[in-house]
Order: structure tokens, then sequence, then C-alpha cells
């Protein structure tokens, strides 16, 4: 997240936005936007619905947390790129950002990704509804 907090702009001025999305609560997420001084918005899913409708809930870690992940999607709803992640490895900032300015068309191919989706309005209302009736808004430093 710290190396997406510090190209922040960039992805403003792609007419890009950022937002990030954990199980922990508002309280946490709070400290963690302070700590890292995160310029976007942190939502919180602490009863992992939208993580399991996204295919990211991982069971096995400190009682199911999401598989980090990055997507890139467009103003239409449509998935232009996914990658599930590990810690060590994941979608830098800096590349995906060139792949915005490619047209959201190429990444490094070593990546992991799946084909391009469209999420129906109603799941993407749902997932949003449930992050926000659940503390997403934006934690305030």
């Amino acid at each position: 997240m710290a190396d997406y907090a510090a190209h922040a702009r960039e992805f403003e001025r792609s007419g890009v936005g950022i937002a990030a999305l954990s199980v922990d609560t508002p309280t946490q997420s709070k400290a963690l936007r302070g700590q890292l001084n995160l310029p976007f918005t942190l939502l919180c899913d602490q009863g992992r619905q939208v993580i399991e409708q996204w295919g990211l809930f991982n069971r096995k870690e400190r009682g199911g947390i999401a598989y980090p992940a990055t997507f890139l999607i467009d103003r239409h709803r449509t998935v232009r790129f996914s990658s599930a992640e590990t810690v060590a490895s994941r979608v830098s900032a800096s590349e995906m950002l060139r792949c915005l300015a490619n047209g959201a068309a190429t990444l490094d191919s070593s990546a992991p990704r799946k084909s391009p989706v469209v999420i129906g309005p109603l799941s993407m209302m749902r997932a949003i509804g449930n992050a926000m009736r659940l503390g997403g808004q934006s934690p305030k430093s």
C-alpha cells in the first residue's frame, strides 16, 4: 500500500482512484492509514462478504483474511486487469501506471492474471453497500 500511496498523485493524474479493502475494523484501518500516511480510501469488510464474492478469502491466515490482489476496474465496471498476489510478489505501482499509459493492455507477463470480467451492477452495489455498512468510510487522519 505504501508503494501505491507514494504514486497516488500519478494515479490521480491518470484519472484513477485508489481504494484498499481489508477485513480490519475501522479503528485498525484508521491507525494503518495514519501510520503509512495513506492518501486513499480504506474500506472495511469485517463480514468478509466482498472478499468471498471476489474469490479472495484466505481461511488459513489469522482467522480469515483477503489474499493480496490488485484490480484495475474501468468506469463501466469492467475488470481490465486482475492479479492474485503474494506478499513477496505484487504488481508495483510503477507497473500499474505503465499499464494505464498503455491502455491497460499489458503488464509483466510473470504476474498471474485472470481474464477480464464484467462485474454486474447488483454485485458491485452489494459489495460497496456491505463495505460501507460495515465501516467502509475512509477514516480521517
